[in-house]
């Protein structure tokens, strides 16, 4: 080792980086959020001069979880792309290129006069979504140190809570949705100017036979005072390990290198939309209605996304000194029982509140506040289940997702896992209303912890402990072995 160099990677360039392409995330919370701000002003039914901008675009709740759910419907179909492109051209290129695609949306959605053309920009959102659901958390764990991956894994959920937050706070201020829909240009900005000053990812450019570049990425990431060899030699020999042994991408993902880690991380990412969190994220002003909240319902939700907020960044430091399988549990566990309440709270004062915040006249009530003596409750239970899922939950899975799968297929991995994940969240978004009028509102909220309870037991089996392993050696723990190479011989043989 050169004289001059120490030890330690400087974290610096790793954070600017992981920041700059997480401002895909705060775009995402943006397009998340948007759905439970806009909904409600859409339902709105009056006469007064503020509705004569939106008196062309009414909807009731079933209208509105189509609005809500086909995001989610774009966002299948291009997942499956997410790993072709980033094998095109890298994750950096795909989130520069992406970013006027983004703004297009949201024109799209501001200066529309009719829902179809709302659906379709949502479907559209979906898609660009999916690009950065490929490539997002495998370009912060590809350039990220062993030591920092658990930390720069959490940069996603900080800077989407604060996409969140920025959304309903223009909601809460703006009389109309379309207002909302434009200030969600600035977020779109502030991406496509800082993708461009960032490097692509070694391990990409290694795959790409690019290994000078590669080499000067890695340098660029860690810092001209740290040793990058023993990294460097590491990603390039893995690489011609696997070149020797001749498989195609095909050929891997037909193999159990990548049908076990889906088997055990896929299957809990999907089981998790199930469990009621993309529910409350999605109708979350329609919620705290139903619920009998005594906040206000558009107010509720920047109370709850601030908290959020907190906790993510708690969580940044907490990640990289904990464990992440009893976090992963105690957060998950938490969650489970913050639906419950919720549900027993509302099965307890049922027939106070009144279903989907509809007034007797048929108008959305924002207003409501029925049973204030416990009215807090309902808040409490959801700040709860934000809280936990920013606190360690939604990070551990995404940290998994980007960890357990070879190089050579990580993009494509992500990108099927991201499209199986967002076929069941287009199909608990767009069930919510059904749930609700089927099973009330208590019921709803029961069977979301009780599918939290089988997560958790599904998860005591599925789930390693990663905790400060290079990328080589998470993906050969999958497998359960010392080396997945190894494994490929022996399934070559």
């Amino acid at each position: 080792m050169d004289q001059h160099k120490n030890g330690k990677p400087n974290p610096i360039p790793q954070l600017l980086c992981a920041i700059a392409l997480s401002f895909g995330s705060t775009i995402t919370g943006g397009w998340m959020s948007f759905s439970s701000v806009a909904i409600p002003k859409m339902m709105k039914n009056d006469s007064t001069d503020l509705a004569k901008e939106v008196e062309d675009v009414q909807i009731d709740l079933h209208t509105g979880s189509w609005i809500a759910s086909l995001f989610f419907f774009g966002n299948i179909i291009s997942c499956l792309m997410g790993g072709f492109i980033n094998q095109k051209i890298g994750s950096r290129r795909a989130y520069l290129y992406s970013a006027p695609l983004v703004c297009l949306t949201w024109v799209m959605i501001a200066l529309s006069h009719s829902v179809w053309i709302i659906l379709v920009s949502r479907v559209i959102s979906g898609a660009i979504f999916g690009v950065f659901q490929a490539n997002g958390k495998v370009y912060n764990a590809e350039i990220a140190h062993p030591e920092m991956r658990g930390s720069l894994g959490t940069i996603a959920s900080n800077m989407f809570t604060l996409g969140s937050i920025y959304t309903y706070t223009i909601g809460y201020f703006a009389n109309s949705w379309r207002i909302v829909a434009w200030m969600q240009l600035l977020p779109a900005c502030l991406l496509g100017i800082s993708v461009i000053f960032i490097p692509d990812s070694p391990y990409w450019l290694v795959e790409k036979g690019r290994e000078e570049e590669a080499r000067r990425s890695l340098i660029r990431l860690r810092g001209d005072s740290y040793d990058i060899e023993e990294e460097f030699l590491e990603i390039v020999n893995k690489k011609k390990a696997k070149e020797e042994l001749g498989r195609s991408v095909q050929q891997t993902l037909c193999s159990r290198v990548f049908i076990i880690p889906f088997l055990r991380i896929g299957t809990l990412m999907m089981i998790a939309q199930w469990t009621g969190m993309s529910a409350i994220g999605t109708y979350m002003v329609n919620i705290f209605m139903d619920s009998g909240s005594s906040i206000n319902p558009e107010l509720a939700p920047i109370l709850v996304f601030t908290i959020r907020q907190f906790l993510a960044l708690v969580s940044t430091g907490l990640l990289k000194v904990s464990p992440r399988r009893p976090l992963f549990f105690l957060c998950a566990s938490m969650i489970g029982c913050s639906m419950a309440g919720l549900g027993t709270y509302s099965f307890i004062t049922q027939g106070v509140t009144n279903p989907s915040g509809m007034a007797t006249n048929g108008t959305v009530s924002l207003d409501d506040t029925s049973n204030p003596s416990f009215g807090w409750v309902p808040v409490t239970c959801v700040v709860s289940v934000n809280a936990f899922m920013s606190l360690g939950y939604m990070s551990i899975l995404q940290l998994l997702s980007a960890e357990s799968f070879p190089t050579e297929i990580r993009s494509y991995a992500s990108g099927l896992c991201g499209a199986f994940t967002a076929l069941n969240m287009f199909g608990a978004t767009k069930s919510y209303p059904y749930f609700v009028a089927t099973l009330g509102f208590h019921g709803t909220f029961w069977l979301y912890g009780g599918v939290m309870l089988v997560e958790i037991i599904y998860g005591v089996f599925s789930i390693p402990e990663n905790k400060g392993q290079s990328l080589v050696k998470t993906e050969d723990k999958m497998l359960g072995g010392e080396d997945n190479i190894l494994v490929y011989k022996i399934n070559k043989e």
